[in-house]
């Protein structure tokens, strides 16, 4: 009996003796882990947060004293023309929206918390600056859905920086289209502050040179500019960024300027070939078709203003010539063949000036050689010297004219032509 008492006594020592030791190993060891987890830097920064944040007032300006302004710095650091909307006339432009200030309340001793000088908070947690692009096109919140983080250094700076899309207006001019550039503005600013609560300053940074190129778009300078607008009571700071802007028109010398000077080329060579000679039609015809079909591309891509491109003037000017040319073909055409007697003013003046001053004795040869071999058969037929036949003559005449008439106009396009390409380059 005493027997049994003993192993019973025995068996439950040994189950107290195991509990005891579960709970001494198992039960206190995450005690002692939190113990030396809150001596790690990780602990620090909850610590850290939960006493900047302890009282922290996130719609209060973070200054101590209330008649004093708060100063933002702002800079828009572009990172890619999205898009120029040349038919409504806006700018989609994409990058990092910077701000910087200076909270009150966010400053600490580094060495009271392990050595931690910068620790990062949400943007619904702590008071930051509501921006926003006054002339913003479309609604397109700065901040998003995204959860933002801010950098908070310990001397009370905070860095904020927001990736911004922004759609603005941008009133372009196509003057010189299709090697044109625009001047575009985003104006940054709040209506919750006047400015005697919080004064936006502007970050004027040099840019870098082609460090920001679109599809069709490169960005050559970036300005930030502090401007202010309402009463003298209360004036609302902003910030304006001016965007220049500058085509790359590759793909438009192609498209424009090619066909222009193709026309300009086969035009003046045209006039080199004698009227009755079937290849100028072919190519005044050809060069109404050409040049109708690049305004009504141009028609197409540039939108109606109240400028119109020098390009498209250039443009219209050549079919224009075009058509003058396929007149002035006609015209020759017909002077060279009239049978009747030309004015005596004009034949003297044809053979005895413009002959010589137009360059036509090229083209005259072919016909002089026509009258001496018409001559010799008359002498040979006839013992007396006979004169070259009155209709000859006259039809000479007609001739020489119509190639006077031809080359006058020759050269009237050539000054035309020129006139034009010096406008072009000059304006």
């Amino acid at each position: 009996m005493s027997f049994e008492f003993f192993k019973v006594l025995h068996w439950c020592l040994g189950i107290a003796a195991f509990g005891f030791l579960n709970i001494l190993f198992f039960r206190m060891q995450p005690i002692c882990g939190q113990e030396v987890m809150d001596t790690t830097p990780i602990s620090e920064l909850r610590r850290l947060r939960e006493d900047l944040l302890r009282g922290y007032d996130s719609f209060a300006r973070p200054v101590k004293d209330v008649n004093q302004e708060l100063g933002v710095l702002i800079y828009f650091d572009v990172k890619k023309i999205l898009d120029l909307n040349e038919k409504y006339q806006t700018l989609t432009v994409e990058g990092i929206l910077m701000m910087k200030w200076t909270d009150d309340y966010l400053k600490w001793d580094p060495s009271n918390y392990s050595g931690i000088s910068m620790v990062r908070f949400t943007a619904d947690v702590i008071w930051f600056p509501i921006i926003h692009s006054i002339f913003n096109v479309k609604e397109r919140d700065i901040h998003g859905n995204d959860i933002l983080s801010i950098e908070v250094s310990s001397n009370g700076s905070v860095n904020f920086n927001a990736p911004s899309v922004f759609d603005v207006p941008c009133g372009a001019k196509y003057r010189h289209y299709p090697f044109d550039s625009h001047n575009c503005s985003i104006v940054l600013g709040s209506w919750y502050y006047h400015g005697r609560e919080v004064m936006l300053e502007a970050l004027d940074i040099p840019l870098r040179k082609n460090s920001v190129i679109g599809t069709e778009w490169m960005l050559t300078n970036i300005t930030h500019s502090k401007e202010a607008i309402g009463s003298d009571k209360y004036k609302y700071p902003l910030v304006r960024v001016n965007l220049y802007l500058k085509r790359i028109s590759t793909i438009y010398r192609f498209l424009c300027v090619i066909p222009s000077l193709i026309v300009f080329i086969s035009s003046m060579s045209g006039f080199w070939l004698l009227p009755s000679d079937a290849t100028r039609y072919l190519i005044g015809c050809s060069n109404v078709i050409l040049m109708s079909l690049l305004l009504q591309n141009m028609a197409i891509s540039i939108p109606a203003g109240t400028e119109i491109p020098l390009i498209t003037q250039y443009s219209a000017t050549c079919l224009c010539m075009s058509g003058v040319f396929l007149v002035i073909t006609v015209i020759t055409e017909l002077l060279r063949n009239c049978s009747g007697i030309p004015p005596k003013l004009v034949v003297k003046l044809a053979h005895q000036y413009l002959e010589s001053y137009c360059c036509l004795l090229s083209f005259l040869d072919a016909s002089a050689d026509k009258y001496k071999a018409l001559k010799e058969i008359t002498s040979s037929s006839n013992s007396a010297p006979v004169a070259i036949p009155e209709e000859v003559k006259r039809k000479n005449d007609w001739v020489t004219i119509s190639l006077v008439v031809d080359r006058m106009a020759f050269w009237i396009f050539v000054l035309v032509y020129v006139i034009l390409l010096v406008v072009l380059t000059v304006i």
